[in-house]
């Protein structure tokens, strides 16, 4: 349920949940098929092997990097306690059910926390709220992080430009998604909003913008890169 602590609604809820959960097989390939996502996962490689403990938040049962890189690894979703008990995922996995905004774990309880794609489908009845969704993940992944910790964010960012438009349209767009699309309604920011956000919480944060292949997924749809105002964008912060 949605309390004042975790303001994403619970149409979002739902949405990226049967999503996800409904579309996990096409998903998964795309990941690992599609190019700009083959960089993205290249980057997060590099970024993760000196981690003995990562918490791999908004996981969905798909990972977008290699797992045998980390000693042992928590994914945290809203929905995996309802994968089929077919489902295969590597040994030093555990699965947990559980919001960003909210993580049930001890503070000080990871090496490292890594969130691929998250932070734009936590969503609010507005802009405001979802900018605050935005930064209650980030305070959630600092608390759980152990002095000298890392957090490693991968996001599809967007030009500063781009998130006036959203503003502009964010309600209609909103009752547009919740009508006539599958996919969740999303929010995307630029990699300046969101690296003053992890600057609030963090030492030090490091930004890496990564380039694009042909391929990008927007909405679940696989659409040429070169029509979206999208850039992957890696931020690394230490506690």
């Amino acid at each position: 349920m949605q309390d004042a602590n975790t303001p994403q609604t619970q149409e979002s809820i739902n949405k990226n949940i049967s999503f996800f959960q409904n579309n996990l097989e096409s998903y998964n390939k795309n990941i690992q098929s599609l190019d700009t996502y083959k960089a993205i996962r290249q980057a997060v490689d590099q970024s993760i092997p000196d981690i003995d403990h990562l918490l791999d938040i908004g996981n969905g049962g798909v990972f977008d990097y290699d797992t045998s890189l980390v000693k042992k690894i928590t994914a945290l979703d809203l929905f995996l306690d309802q994968l089929p008990d077919t489902f295969v995922h590597p040994k030093n996995v555990i699965f947990k059910t559980g919001s960003a905004l909210e993580i049930p774990e001890k503070d000080e309880s990871f090496d490292g926390v890594l969130m691929v794609m998250l932070i734009h489908h936590l969503t609010g009845d507005t802009v405001k709220s979802s900018m605050k969704n935005m930064q209650l993940a980030i305070s959630e992944a600092h608390r759980v992080l152990k002095p000298n910790g890392k957090f490693i964010l991968m996001e599809s960012c967007i030009p500063p430009w781009f998130l006036h438009f959203e503003k502009l349209v964010y309600r209609l767009a909103g009752k547009f998604a919740a009508r006539f699309l599958e996919h969740p309604m999303t929010l995307q920011y630029p990699k300046e909003l969101i690296g003053d956000e992890i600057q609030k919480k963090f030492n030090h944060v490091d930004i890496t913008e990564i380039p694009l292949g042909r391929w990008v997924l927007q909405f679940g749809f696989k659409v040429p890169s070169f029509i979206t105002p999208v850039c992957p964008t890696l931020f690394i912060a230490t506690k």
